[in-house]
């Protein structure tokens, strides 16, 4: 079993090496501590100090953690609650499309129109399809063979 949140872990303690002393004291310790306990100290990650941080390669997990603490604990209050209403803006326009999408009575309501098409619209008959019998098929296999 692959170990992908100590993995994800371990990229945010680099990622957060990184922080400049005044930013990375604004991290509490005691949450710095437990993601070293909890990373996976086995799995390589690191990050070049001429590398474009913002293109490194990193887990979803990882980017999404970092999120979280730059947003509880880098920037300023006033930055925060504008994140924080701008994450329950896209929250409620994903609940609303989720809403329209999956609505019960959208469904039922579409449901019914497609019976309503298939009675009136489509004309059913009866095929006769021969049923052959066991032992052709059988014969007519292996006079498929003796032909190739």
């Amino acid at each position: 079993m692959e170990k992908t949140y100590e993995k994800s872990l371990t990229e945010v303690y680099k990622a957060i090496e990184y922080l400049e002393y005044e930013e990375y004291n604004k991290i509490p310790k005691k949450f710095l501590k437990h993601l070293y306990e909890e990373m996976d100290k086995d799995y390589y990650f690191e990050i070049a100090i001429n590398e474009d941080f913002i293109n490194k390669e990193m887990s979803n997990e990882a980017k999404e953690i970092l999120a979280v603490i730059y947003r509880d604990y880098l920037v300023t209050k006033e930055e925060r609650e504008e994140l924080l209403k701008e994450e329950s803006e896209e929250e409620k326009r994903i609940e609303q499309e989720l809403r329209e999408k999956y609505n019960p009575d959208n469904i039922f309501k579409k449901h019914k129109e497609k019976e309503e098409y298939n009675d009136t619209n489509i004309n059913t008959s009866m095929i006769k399809i021969e049923e052959i019998k066991w032992y052709k098929k059988f014969i007519n296999k292996i006079l498929s063979l003796f032909k190739k």
